[in-house]
């Protein structure tokens, strides 16, 4: 028997995704590897979990919509249970996209849903945090748009459906000044060429696509 194996036997791993269809089925694939997995959809409910359960790996995505997100999660198990492997599964090629600043601890694997083929690649990426090993993210494939730091944030916002009023008070501006963002946001996404299009709806229908990332 390998060592991978012989890990997969005694492996508890705690899944975290707001969308609960998404979570049974990851925590499903996980345990036709013979691993011990469970599922939550808040990260309040996964910390209860975590520490009920003693896990080896906690697998989250980011964006829970309200409330804590995957990222305030994944901070809260590396400083007081460093030990645990961090794996994040999003829709999103870069996590500033999906929460505030898109900081993540140091330590974790970050997966992105579209381009997990199998079951084989999520165990890989789960068994790498859990033993510290390298694995470095799949190179982004088919449509992707690239945006600035500042253009995520506001891009974030609009996908929320916050107005642009509500977006200039978020980032304490002006009406006009978060305009001329918008208007460049657009262009960066290339969808203010067509004319009979909503360029917001266009641009959050990326945003949630996964067709966006960070340059």
């Amino acid at each position: 028997m390998s060592d991978t194996a012989a890990r997969q036997r005694t492996l508890r791993v705690v899944v975290a995704d707001d969308d609960a269809f998404t979570a049974s089925m990851v925590a499903s694939a996980l345990r036709s590897l013979g691993w011990d997995a469970v599922q939550t959809t808040d990260a309040d409910s996964a910390w209860e979990t975590i520490t009920g359960s003693d896990p080896n790996a906690v697998v989250t995505d980011l964006d829970f919509g309200t409330g804590h997100s995957g990222g305030d999660l994944l901070w809260r198990v590396h400083r007081e249970l460093p030990w645990v492997g961090l794996v994040v599964l999003t829709s999103h090629l870069s996590p500033e996209l999906a929460i505030g600043d898109g900081a993540l601890p140091p330590s974790v694997v970050y997966l992105v849903k579209s381009q997990v083929r199998d079951v084989a690649m999520l165990a890989e990426a789960v068994d790498a945090a859990i033993i510290g090993g390298a694995h470095p993210p799949a190179e982004p494939d088919g449509d992707v748009r690239s945006v600035t730091r500042s253009q995520a944030e506001v891009l974030r916002l609009v996908a929320a459906g916050a107005s642009t009023r509500r977006i200039a008070a978020e980032r304490g501006t002006s009406v006009r000044a978060v305009e001329t963002m918008l208007v460049r946001l657009y262009s960066a996404l290339g969808v203010d060429s067509d004319e009979l299009a909503n360029p917001r709806v266009a641009a959050a229908r990326l945003w949630q696509q996964g067709r966006v990332r960070i340059r």
